[in-house]
């Protein structure tokens, strides 16, 4: 009953009358639709508001990773699509064991919230429907569980004005082979577009065993019911089959460390053994694998959005929108995680897991257009329901440490005729062991005799969301105000094995608001300010009340001076300051070594400054920077040695560079090349508890290559291209047991249907 009462009153204000809007810029941009952009600089977002809103309007630091970008730097997978960008850390492994993607710090905090189209994305993001990816640091009031780092909205593609399209094929190093089209269909008097995504991919992969293929078909449309209404969908699916190396693929070693230089190793300082302390790997071979040919990782991942929009009148658009995500994931492995410091010791871990996540999201949008006086309102009305239910479908392991479990893995051998190793000692490694011509168990096999290591059945997650932002505009426009508030309501409970429900229910619900301001000191230059405070609830129970641990809460602040235009228009950017604090934070990290999960509450904060800018010094050259500064540290905990321990993820200094120029005139006319450099200094803490402190990347440096030809070939226009990944094959932690992938050169051509 409150929350239908809150739906009611919402959708009461919302039809309410409305006063007449006088014509304006903010009043006349497509509300819902950001129009394509050129090269690497966007004019407007439609993240930070939920309305398209020029940039320069917006009161919060907005990176906008433009199509031609992602074109240029050959994107293949979401996680490398955020590399060019300030403040942002992977801090999870992609094609692990989990249904749902991968997360990222930003401003030093992880992230929860990835949206698709401004919707909570849940299990999975369709790459090969990416139009551009929009990162909004700091927090605010629209998007449920804001992240008080920021979040990451990426932008879909929808049928392009003309018919057409492209076909791509791409050939390079590794055994990469990918076919890809890209269409686009009108009918119906134009009434009706179509666009539809096609993508192949082979791989074999750059570790001594590895290979994956992938197969995609996406399809999104839109449909004028009326002058006044229109339809649109986007439903895709995706299916990848693989062999998991990034599951422990390199790992992990133990190494005697005087932490506290008294001479010996027999202390325990800030929880961390001396004896053991524990770092990223130092000697195994960069292409080393301790997977089989027993072992996959199998994906399936569907999605589905529908979109219906009216203009009631011109102050008035309602829109509607449903979005379904699934993600259904397999994964059987052999994994020798952590080198001991005592005995160069590894052991095996032989598992196989199932699991599968659901998302179903509900989003009811209302603009209303007024004025109060001198002041001129853009108001969005909103509510949200996200339904989510992750399934674990068990977890089944056997190691060779344990007596009960080396006991089966005895009679497995028997069984099988397969010798089944036990233990990976460093000195094999060393001596050049190939360890992934052994052999493992299949999923049958586990299943019928491993330990199952999990009770739990389904888990779900029910949100309940009603925001409001009022875009006010002032003094001639040159002062525009954001108001935002946003309520929450979360409920989450657990199902263990035969139904019976698992711990107690989370049921919380809280308030936050927002205020932003933009000043325009002149026609290109603004300052501006952002202050929001963030809830999020722990899901983690006390150990000794079994009760679950009080809400984390957040406050931010930022500062900042934007710039657009300026130099004859050669010259764009922003620079932030922020302040963000965090309360109540529990840190829960599985320990591959004791199996069992290593638990912290902390207070932390996040201090830095970013830098963004977007050039063309001159006519045909492209440029964009980023650079960003960070200190991320724990401020208080309940363990007082905790202090200062780094965030997971927060790099203190983080600068990137990418450019393009093309020749406009002579013999190579269209031919359009560049390239860029990511360079990160550490420590990048990979872990969030105390006793893997010392697992963190000390820095690394990253240079890109790419070229592009356009000519004709028998009156069609073609496009010859070449990227070379990871040019200088620097080797490094992307984020806690996940490495960098190493030199890749990868040839494309392409041509216009």
């Amino acid at each position: 009953m409150k929350k239908s009462g809150k739906l009611r009153a919402l959708l009461a204000l919302a039809l309410a009358p409305l006063a007449t809007a006088q014509d304006d810029e903010a009043f006349t941009l497509s509300p819902f639709t950001v129009e394509a952009t050129q090269g690497y600089t966007a004019t407007s977002t439609i993240s930070g508001t939920g309305l398209n809103t020029p940039l320069a309007n917006v009161p919060m630091s907005i990176n906008v990773i433009t199509s031609d970008f992602l074109d240029d730097s050959n994107i293949g997978d979401f996680e490398r699509a955020l590399d060019y960008n300030s403040s942002i850390t992977q801090t999870t492994r992609q094609g692990g064991n989990n249904a749902r993607p991968s997360t990222f710090s930003i401003r030093g905090f992880r992230n929860r919230n990835n949206l698709i189209d401004g919707v909570s994305a849940g299990t999975f993001f369709p790459s090969q429907m990416i139009d551009r990816i929009e990162v909004v640091k700091g927090p605010n009031t629209l998007y449920g569980q804001s992240d008080p780092g920021g979040l990451i909205n990426v932008i879909t593609k929808t049928p392009q004005a003309q018919e057409g399209g492209r076909v791509t094929f791409k050939a390079g190093e590794h055994g990469w082979i990918q076919g890809q089209a890209d269409v686009t269909v009108r009918a119906m008097d134009d009434k009706l577009g179509l666009r539809i995504l096609t993508d192949y991919k082979e791989l074999d992969g750059w570790y001594a065993l590895d290979g994956s293929t992938s197969k995609f078909l996406g399809m999104s449309g839109d449909y004028d019911l009326t002058e006044n209404s229109d339809f649109t969908f986007l439903v895709s699916g995706n299916e990848i089959q693989q062999i998991p190396t990034q599951r422990s693929t390199f790992g992990f070693e133990e190494r005697m460390t005087d932490l506290n230089g008294d001479g010996d190793f027999d202390d325990t300082v800030r929880q961390i053994k001396e004896a053991r302390a524990r770092y990223n790997n130092s000697f195994v071979p960069k292409n080393f694998t301790t997977m089989t040919q027993d072992n996959f990782h199998n994906l399936e991942q569907d999605y589905l959005s529908l979109g219906y929009r009216l203009n009631a009148n011109e102050n008035n658009t309602l829109q509607y929108k449903y979005n379904f995500y699934e993600t259904d994931s397999e994964v059987n492995f052999r994994a020798f995680n952590t080198f001991r410091a005592s005995d160069g010791r590894s052991d095996a871990n032989y598992s196989t897991q199932r699991s599968r996540a659901r998302d179903e999201v509900h989003t009811l949008n209302d603009i209303i257009r007024f004025n109060t006086g001198e002041a001129k309102h853009q108001l969005l009305l909103g509510y949200r329901k996200s339904e989510s239910t992750s399934y674990s479908g068990g977890t089944w392991r056997l190691r060779a440490t344990r007596a009960n479990e080396a006991a089966i893995l005895d009679d497995l051998e028997a069984q099988t005729g397969k010798t089944l190793r036990r233990f990976l000692f460093k000195d094999e490694v060393l001596a050049g062991a190939r360890v992934w011509e052994d052999r493992s168990l299949s999923q049958a096999v586990l299943r019928a005799n491993g330990i199952r290591t999990n009770n739990i059945d389904r888990s779900f997650q029910d949100v309940d969301t009603i925001y409001a932002t009022d875009n006010i505009y002032l003094m001639e426009d040159r002062l525009n105000i954001l108001l935002g508030v946003r309520n929450v309501d979360i409920q989450q409970h657990t199902i263990a094995l035969g139904g019976a429900p698992r711990g107690s229910t989370v049921d919380v619900s809280d308030t936050s608001f927002q205020f932003g301001a933009v000043y325009r000191i002149n026609p290109t230059v603004s300052a501006f300010v952002n202050i929001a405070d963030a809830f999020e609830p722990n899901t983690a129970t006390n150990p000794d009340t079994g009760d679950f641990f009080t809400p984390q809460m957040s406050d931010a602040i930022e500062v900042g001076v934007k710039f657009v235009d300026l130099y004859d228009g050669r010259l764009s950017g922003s620079v932030a300051l922020f302040n963000i604090q965090k309360a109540n934070v529990v840190r829960n990290d599985f320990n591959p070594v004791t199996f069992t999960t290593d638990q912290a509450i902390t207070s932390d904060e996040s201090e830095g400054i970013e830098l963004e800018l977007f050039a063309n010094p001159i006519d045909n050259w492209d440029m964009t920077f980023a650079y960003s500064l960070i200190d991320g540290r724990v401020v208080g905990a309940i363990s007082p040695e905790l202090e200062g321990l780094r965030l997971e993820g927060a790099t203190p200094h983080r600068l990137t560079f990418f450019n393009s120029y093309t020749i406009s005139e002579g013999s190579m006319e269209g031919l359009r090349f560049g390239g860029g450099i990511v360079w990160a200094k550490g420590p990048i803490q990979q872990f969030g508890t105390p006793k893997n402190a010392l697992v963190a990347e000390d820095g690394y440096t990253t240079v890109d290559l790419f070229a592009r030809y356009p000519t004709e070939i028998g009156g069609r226009q073609v496009t010859f291209g070449v990227n070379i990944d990871n040019a200088n094959n620097a080797f490094f932690a992307r984020s806690r047991g996940a490495f960098s992938s190493p030199r890749t050169v990868l040839f494309s051509v392409s041509t216009d249907l």
